[in-house]
């Protein structure tokens, strides 16, 4: 098992979005998402590292900012591993990931509706292909949600996409050990940082377009549980009214603008 936080301060996150907070008093902090590579493992240990789709392969969990840049990463956990466990074992490690009160993460529905971590509505057309497939805008105010949701959560994806893309060894099963492929991922990330903050045009960045902070400070209250609550779901309906309401005015108007972001 192998474990970063890069996480910024978040004070630093509020004084740019203090905008965002007087709309809607939370601060998305970024993204987060949980990936699959895959690994070589002794066939007596292949039934704990098979995913779903018979994948032998370790979990992956990831947080990273709009920028593309990974601000936590969990390494390690067995593939078959359900991403609401490895979510939690990397908010209960002492040095895991950490979410000061009335901020968030978005993430998919993979991960439950609990206070800090924002997904989408079930049941409701989300991914952006699915859009793409069914030309047209929302319908409604889930629909409307999910959009902006999706748009803005796909950073996660475009971030592990990238990261996949330019490091082959995260695209085929490696030699070495678990622990030590752990490692290399977590050095892979680091890379993939440096190179975010030093190189302004990334040509593989536009590969990927073809194909398809550290630490809180000491007193702020963080989020340590991911249950589901009957007040974070009605937040999230009440944000999702407010979009939606600021939307058909803009329609109103005589203009819809077709993509969104928190």
């Amino acid at each position: 098992m192998a474990l970063i936080a890069l996480q910024q301060i978040v004070d630093e996150i509020a004084a740019a979005l203090t905008i965002c907070i007087q709309v809607i008093e939370y601060i998305k902090v970024g993204a987060l998402d949980g990936t699959f590579i895959d690994v070589r493992v002794p066939e007596h240990e292949k039934g704990r590292y098979c995913t779903r789709k018979d994948q032998v392969a370790i979990n992956v969990l990831g947080v990273c900012n709009p920028n593309m840049q990974f601000i936590f990463i969990l390494s390690g956990w067995e593939g078959s591993a359900a991403d609401n466990r490895v979510l939690r074992d990397a908010i209960h490690r002492p040095n895991g990931l950490r979410l000061p009160t009335r901020n968030y993460y978005l993430c998919d529905n993979g991960y439950a509706n609990a206070a800090g971590f924002l997904m989408p509505y079930r049941g409701v057309r989300y991914h952006l292909r699915e859009w793409d497939l069914n030309p047209g805008g929302p319908q409604n105010i889930e629909e409307l949600f999910n959009l902006k949701h999706s748009s803005a959560r796909n950073v996660i994806e475009r971030t592990f996409g990238l990261l996949k893309v330019r490091w082959g060894i995260l695209r085929s099963q490696s030699f070495y050990p678990i622990d030590v492929q752990s490692k290399i991922i977590i050095a892979y990330c680091l890379l993939h940082n440096l190179i975010r903050n030093e190189m302004p045009e990334d040509p593989f960045e536009h590969d990927l377009l073809d194909s398809c902070e550290a630490g809180v400070e000491a007193g702020v209250d963080c989020i340590s549980t991911i249950e589901s609550n009957v007040v974070w779901s009605a937040w999230r309906d009440e944000l999702a009214l407010s979009m939606y309401n600021e939307w058909m005015s803009v329609a109103d108007r005589g203009y819809v603008p077709m993509m969104f972001f928190f």
